[in-house]
């Protein structure tokens, strides 16, 4: 692979590398469910620590400051509002560490113009889901997050199990970054996030070509990253702080018409969902052939 390092210190892949992924049709892939109201703009998704047969998932800016569970069928499960904050542009939601506790980590980050100077990382311990359907928490804490460089449109949040995280760029007009929000940062209340990684994927000239979500696999080893019409696998080959060697391209085109979130269901059946489209919004399950 041929490389070249900027002033930043990213690795920047080249344009014939950026096309050279192995691409393979998803190994299994089926319509689990379909998402249902009040759940209309999945913009993330992921699988429960402390509810492991949950899916959390969460609607976009304008909506409602509440998270959703709902099992792969998309049959509700429990809502749970977070008081005393707002939904300027909800875009991720992800699930780790924060503390001794396991927590649902809110990514306050949509900003289609790249003009907030400032966006928001929100997290809340994951309740146990219980007979009680309609839940309230205060959020435990909250990061403010700059950018390095200025503000950035992003809809990504992947967190590892040290309580670091990583910010994706969607890519719109330019590169996919990798923005690193180390666990230190948390008891500060604010960080700026430094760019550590440009991925190899396409610019995304087009709206299909956006990223859209990531997700890290159970055991950390692989983050796969979607777009409107592909899903990237990488592997872990190293030492590097997110898992960064390509492995495999999906083509997800056509199970989807506006396709947004990722998860991991085990460690190698991932979950889509999306926003609500021709009065549907499906739940989709496959796997890449990742051999």
């Amino acid at each position: 692979m041929r490389i070249g390092l900027v002033a930043a210190g990213l690795l920047v892949v080249s344009s014939a590398a950026a096309q050279s992924w192995p691409e393979r049709p998803p190994a299994l892939e089926r319509r689990a469910g379909s998402l249902q109201p009040p759940i209309t703009e999945s913009s993330g998704v992921v699988k429960g620590r402390t509810n492991p047969a949950a899916l959390w998932t969460l609607n976009d800016s304008g909506n409602a400051p509440t998270l959703f569970a709902v099992d792969t069928t998309g049959k509700p499960i429990a809502s749970l509002a977070l008081a005393g904050v707002s939904n300027t542009d909800w875009e991720a939601v992800s699930a780790g560490p924060c503390g001794k506790e396991t927590c649902l980590w809110v990514a306050d980050i949509g900003d289609n113009l790249a003009l907030r100077p400032t966006v928001v990382i929100y997290r809340v311990p994951e309740p146990a889901l219980g007979r009680v359907s309609q839940l309230s928490a205060r959020p435990k804490d909250s990061l403010v997050v700059r950018y390095q460089g200025g503000a950035r449109d992003a809809e990504s949040l992947v967190v590892t199990s040290a309580e670091d995280a990583a910010i994706l760029t969607k890519g719109q007009g330019g590169a996919v970054q990798a923005f690193w929000i180390p666990a230190a940062a948390w008891p500060t209340g604010e960080v700026t996030g430094r760019p550590i990684w440009t991925l190899p994927l396409a610019r995304g000239l087009i709206f299909r070509q956006l990223v859209t979500d990531a997700a890290l696999s159970p055991d950390g080893t692989r983050l796969a990253v979607r777009t409107y019409r592909s899903l990237y696998v990488f592997r872990r080959n190293g030492s590097s702080k997110l898992p960064d060697d390509p492995l495999v391209s999906c083509p997800i085109g056509g199970l989807e018409l506006l396709g947004e979130g990722i998860t991991w269901w085990d460690q190698d059946t991932l979950a889509l969902t999306g926003e609500r489209a021709l009065g549907t919004a499906p739940i989709i399950l496959l796997r890449c052939d990742l051999h």
